[in-house]
């Protein structure tokens, strides 16, 4: 991951906080399953979900699914909605145009004040190492949950799950 695609991450209060900068590929997207995996088991308390895009240039599907994973998270922890702020036209366009706002508060405004004290306290999550078959499954996942969202993401990405399937067996 170069110096212009990071993960940062701070936990304050119970207020689970993510900054998403530069371009977010599945190739740089380890270190965010990986802390979103660290979610699901609990070793990380939120009580809330805020996620801050404005610094974010690119997002492909596999990273709109690990958001979705997130919202799902928040749900099945019975959470509020996880916010995401975000003024990038073309990153908004992809979230409501895979429907993500059902799953989120999207928020089109600037983050210097919401993250103000976070800021100071948020670590860079390194891109972990992951297999070719984990970084499989990682993507499968996402799109997975990405299709769980409704039934036009599904009609999208099921072949792509469906060939992931296939190639990890």
């Amino acid at each position: 991951m170069s110096e212009h695609e990071q993960v940062l991450f701070a936990s304050i209060n119970n207020c689970c906080y993510f900054k998403l900068c530069g371009e977010l590929r599945y190739t740089n997207a380890t270190g965010m399953d990986d802390l979103i995996e660290r979610l699901f088991s609990t070793r990380i308390k939120c009580a809330a979900v805020v996620i801050d895009l404005n610094q974010a240039t690119f997002i492909d599907s596999t990273y709109v699914g690990l958001l979705a994973g997130l919202a799902r998270y928040c749900q099945q922890q019975q959470l509020p909605k996880p916010t995401i702020f975000s003024t990038q036209t073309e990153i908004n366009e992809l979230l409501f145009g895979l429907c993500l706002d059902q799953a989120f508060q999207i928020i089109q405004q600037p983050t210097d004040e919401p993250l103000g004290n976070a800021a100071a306290d948020m670590a860079d999550i390194g891109v972990q190492a992951y297999s070719t078959q984990e970084q499989g499954r990682m993507i499968l996942r996402a799109h997975q949950a990405l299709i769980e969202l409704n039934d036009k993401n599904k009609a999208e990405f099921q072949p792509v799950v469906d060939l992931l399937k296939q190639q990890l067996e």
